[in-house]
């Protein structure tokens, strides 16, 4: 019998010990049963390469059943298999030819992250590997101010899908022209509150014209919004801090967080201008709330910069800008901008300006923080 050690890819011939062997129907009485206070080895067969009990039980004796020694899986077998029978807790495979153990070690090795918590982890987390690589494309970004570079390298540092939140504001234009021209693949959406300016819907259009792209409307759950204006009325978020927040929540939070579900980045169009909270937002960095690369591609961006990119670019623009609409979300909670006001100051204008944020970037470590 020649075993190959999943951990290292090494042959191992003619093991001393005689392993006890379980079939894929054991049950609890038999795992049992089999550990027994024995630290020896035990054999897990594996009838068919497409049978996955085997790997259950595996990590029933582990986690459930505390075994430490050795478990070998015997059988049906192939190479990719490798990285899963490690995962699940075993230790050692049996192979027929010495000479497969290369191509094991191989099929082990392909894999570079695990995405979820086993048995045993032979490699980083996809979170803990992601974080380095958040801190690594902010330093990457930082290298240059060119937005159509700067999408270049997210794209293809962050693997599998990428979305961004846009409110088709100045600074979300401006990412758009540039995902356009970059041609990388992003997922492109925006928060369809049920309370946009009319101006915003057709910006979308307008937008999805231009760039030939389609800006996906993400909507709140209808019967939360409906249970909220029955309990708070149409206005109600005016009458209090806690009620806005509930309306920001099931209008935006809970529909973005729909949306960057199964998302590996998230670009926005946050800037250290917006205001004091926002002044320390790093180009990209890890985002724990969301378990995901949270980007800011124009974070650094002066106003000066963002306006000579839109008139460079011809981008076209939300008209609401030009009316004094500096940040503009929802219509009830939006006004116009006075000159040498802060531009956030029309939102939410009745409140403070320490408040003055919907969720969507706010930590839940340290409220008003940017996240």
């Amino acid at each position: 019998m020649v075993l190959v050690d999943l951990a290292t890819g090494k042959v191992v011939t003619d093991p001393e010990e005689v392993a006890r062997v379980l079939e894929p129907s054991a049950d609890e009485a038999a795992l049992a049963a089999a550990v027994g206070g024995n630290a020896g080895p035990i054999a897990i067969s594996f009838p068919s390469f497409v049978d996955g009990r085997g790997f259950s039980l595996a990590r029933l004796l582990r986690e459930r059943h505390g075994f430490k020694g050795e478990i070998r899986a015997v059988g049906s077998l192939i190479p990719d298999h490798g990285q899963f029978l490690l995962r699940s807790g075993f230790d050692t495979a049996e192979i027929a030819d010495p000479d497969a153990a290369s191509v094991w070690k191989a099929s082990i090795e392909r894999i570079g992250r695990n995405y979820q918590p086993a048995a045993r982890n032979t490699l980083p987390l996809r979170w803990g590997a992601s974080e380095k690589t958040a801190l690594e494309l902010n330093k990457i970004l930082s290298e240059t101010d060119d937005l159509v570079p700067r999408i270049k390298e997210i794209a293809g540092a962050i693997e599998g899908r990428i979305a961004f939140s846009s409110s088709l504001g100045l600074e979300d234009q401006a990412i758009l022209h540039a995902v356009a021209k970059s041609g990388a693949d992003i997922d492109v959406f925006t928060l369809d509150t049920g309370r946009l300016f009319p101006e915003v819907l057709e910006t979308i259009e307008l937008s999805e014209l231009r760039f030939r792209t389609r800006i996906r409307l993400v909507v709140p759950d209808a019967d939360e919004v409906e249970e909220l204006v029955a309990r708070d009325g149409v206005y109600g978020f005016r009458q209090s801090i806690e009620n806005r927040k509930t309306c920001c929540e099931i209008r935006k939070v809970r529909p973005l967080n729909r949306a960057l579900e199964g998302a590996q980045g998230w670009i926005t169009g946050l800037r250290r201008e917006h205001s004091d909270v926002r002044a320390g937002v790093p180009l990209a960095a890890w985002d724990v709330e969301h378990g995901l690369i949270k980007i800011n591609p124009v974070a650094d961006w002066t106003t000066e910069t963002l306006m000579d990119y839109l008139k460079a670019n011809n981008v076209p623009v939300n008209p609401l800008h030009e009316k004094g609409f500096v940040s503009i979300g929802c219509a009830p909670c939006t006004r116009a901008v006075k000159p040498g006001e802060d531009p956030r100051a029309g939102r939410w204008w009745w409140e403070t300006e320490d408040k003055k944020e919907c969720g969507l970037h706010v930590g839940a470590d340290q409220e008003g923080k940017a996240a």
